[in-house]
């Protein structure tokens, strides 16, 4: 153990509990370190000032960094459908808002989201011009879209690909309406309204 060396922390325990749930926090460490007494030209001994470094950076916090963890697992689960997933986001040269990032790390469907953005140029170039909170709502709605619709497999505008999954969904809305229609005339559910 390094003699002369204190280390300091300003941070109450309920501060850095809760900048553990925060997305991202700052880590600050201040270090300072006795030095060399200086000698007087009397003979004399003078204490020197210590050397205090103050050293901070900005980490991604705890619930960030399972969150990124489990992406993780679901890309590799991701990868075992797309092989080609790794080949295609290194080709996208498309940058995306952090908050965008994060929640992209945050939804179920992530590596599609990902992997969507990927074929969609467009989409970043738009999400880019949004703030912080629309674009991570815009992340929310493309997950909740991939609920409804198969990732396109080649370069589509997002347009394109969202007017093919509204008729996918309007088609299966029609079906289950006829599943409705049908249960609500057949002969054994006239017998129960009697």
């Amino acid at each position: 153990m390094a003699k002369n060396l204190r280390i300091e922390s300003t941070d109450s325990k309920a501060e850095r509990d809760l900048a553990a749930l925060q997305p991202y926090t700052t880590v600050s460490v201040t270090v300072s370190t006795a030095r060399q007494p200086i000698r007087r030209p009397d003979g004399g001994t003078e204490a020197a000032e210590p050397d205090v470094q103050n050293i901070s950076q900005v980490v991604p916090g705890r619930e960030l960094m399972e969150s990124m963890a489990e992406y993780g697992r679901r890309v590799e689960e991701f990868k075992k459908q797309q092989p080609n997933f790794n080949a295609l986001l290194a080709q996208s040269t498309e940058e995306i808002p952090l908050s965008a990032r994060d929640q992209i790390l945050r939804e179920r469907r992530g590596p599609e989201i990902a992997f969507f953005l990927s074929l969609a140029p467009e989409v970043c170039s738009a999400l880019r011009k949004k703030d912080a909170v629309r674009a991570a709502e815009t992340i929310e709605d493309i997950n909740d879209d991939l609920d409804y619709g198969n990732i396109p497999t080649s370069k589509i505008g997002y347009s394109v690909w969202k007017e093919e999954r509204n008729r996918e969904k309007l088609g299966k809305r029609a079906v289950n309406d006829r599943r409705k229609r049908k249960w609500k005339t057949s002969p054994s559910s006239l017998l129960q309204r009697k």
